[in-house]
């Protein structure tokens, strides 16, 4: 396996990463084939985002793990706090058909000077093969290259995401309010 910086030709990929993030068990359906017109009319609007430069979820923020003969694993998508309220407003604004929860109750995800880990998602045929901790490691050690805390949103009751974070050296500080639901803000630093 290897891990590369994504191009705009991964947009659909990265479109699949970014819902399966937000809670849609879209990958599942989409490897055995049982995708239904939501679900493409979604992959969509997200992949028009992605292909755009100015948005949270733009392919210039993603990595991609992808196996010897090409076949996509994973991504993450990444980012420097900087700029965030805009981006987000932005991208937000792009899909407004699919965002349904009161934004302006929503935490900030992250702050200049942070480093955000966003979204990450693994194929069904890749999981539990540390395709996930990989993507995990190397954006967290980017966030460390650019003198940053790296930042993520952990749900509470994934108790085996929270223990994969604090092997990684993330912990525990304070809590988010995000896309209408309570998450645990976890932070890893450089030492």
């Amino acid at each position: 396996m290897t891990l590369r910086r994504a191009t705009q030709e991964d947009a659909p990929f990265l479109a699949l990463v970014v819902l399966e993030a937000l809670g849609d068990d879209i990958m599942q359906r989409a490897h055995a084939g049982n995708t239904n017109d939501g679900d493409r009319h979604r992959l969509e609007l997200i992949t028009d985002v992605i292909c755009r430069d100015d948005t949270l979820y733009s392919w210039r923020h993603a990595l991609i793990a992808e196996d010897a003969g090409g076949t996509l694993l994973g991504a993450m998508v990444a980012y420097p706090g900087d700029g965030y309220v805009a981006m987000r407003e932005r991208t937000f604004s792009l899909l407004r058909e699919l965002i349904t929860f009161d934004q302006a109750s929503m935490d900030a995800e992250t702050v200049p000077g942070e480093y955000y880990l966003d979204s990450l998602a693994v194929s069904p045929m890749a999981r539990g093969k540390g395709v996930g901790r990989q993507l995990l490691c190397a954006a967290r050690d980017e966030a460390f290259l650019q003198s940053r805390p790296a930042i993520l949103a952990c749900a509470p009751e994934n108790t085996n995401a929270k223990a994969l974070y604090e092997a990684m050296g993330f912990r525990e500080e304070g809590e988010l309010f995000i896309f209408g639901h309570k998450y645990l803000r976890m932070v890893a630093r450089a030492e």
